[in-house]
């Protein structure tokens, strides 16, 4: 049985992600979109086998495998033999592409066993939640997020899995989680490894998709994100103990990486700590 799921688009335009479109098709038939989307997309196969076209290259689709589609990538996709049971589900955001590429999805990207079980309990989230005409709108966005990061784990953890992360790379990162806190140069970074600098911000940033200023930001940002929520320490000094001695500074990067400023997102998360 397919369905698909529409919203209306009204405020969450604003959000850095929001959802325009989620569905299962049940059987999947032949899609071909010569200028791509104009929403970024995700599809993963829960049954059947494809083929996926981009670039001039085919990718057997299976039970498990999932793809990434940046907009105006154009693409072909169809069943390979009998039904093919696929999950889409298609985004925007104002910010949406440049997040995405920070993220590590830039163009296109594609794996094999995909976390159908964690992922897909999301995926069901949000289908659900679309499904509400008042509300929906609003609590799919919100759980979009979720699970681009979800997704991206899975993807990710595949890929790694084919070998292990670079030697330098590891090395950097296991120093920023240990010193984020504190002013990291580039040039301390590759020290670790005996390095120049240009030979590492080039590894770090095809091991990790991150420069390492942008690696920084983000292990901040994480922890200041569990300080907001679990804590009633005053902002500017969560600002100061992950790395930002200015609290507006801390508000502008914060805001930046999670598209609503610290208060908001403390008091979006049910907390009156303000």
């Amino acid at each position: 049985m397919t369905k698909a799921i529409y919203p209306v688009i009204s405020t969450q335009d604003r959000l850095p992600f929001y959802l325009t479109g989620i569905g299962i098709s049940d059987p999947e038939y032949n899609v071909k979109r010569d200028k791509g989307l104009s929403s970024h997309q995700f599809l993963f196969t829960s049954s059947g086998r494809g083929i996926l076209h981009v670039d001039g290259k085919e990718y057997p689709q299976h039970k498990g495998s999932v793809f990434y589609l940046a907009p105006g990538i154009p693409h072909e996709y169809r069943p390979a033999d009998g039904e093919w049971v696929t999950s889409w589900m298609v985004f925007r955001g104002e910010y949406a592409g440049e997040m995405m590429k920070n993220m590590g999805f830039d163009g296109f990207m594609y794996a094999d066993n995909f976390d159908m079980e964690g992922c897909g309990r999301i995926f069901r989230q949000i289908l659900s939640a679309a499904s509400d005409p008042i509300n929906g709108g609003g609590n799919a966005s919100a759980l979009v997020y979720e699970y681009i990061l979800a997704v991206r784990s899975s993807m990710f953890s595949e890929k790694n899995n084919s070998g292990k992360i670079n030697d330098i790379a590891e090395k950097a990162i296991v120093y920023i989680d240990q010193n984020y806190m504190r002013d990291i140069s580039d040039e301390t970074l590759a020290a670790l490894s005996g390095v120049s600098v240009n030979h590492f911000c080039r590894i770090f940033k095809a091991e990790t998709s991150m420069r390492p200023l942008e690696y920084i930001a983000g292990r901040r940002i994480s922890e200041a994100k569990a300080l907001l929520v679990n804590t009633d320490m005053e902002i500017g000094k969560i600002g100061q103990m992950v790395g930002y001695a200015d609290r507006n500074y801390f508000s502008i990067v914060f805001r930046r990486t999670e598209g609503v400023s610290p208060r908001e997102y403390r008091r979006a998360r049910g907390t009156a700590l303000l």
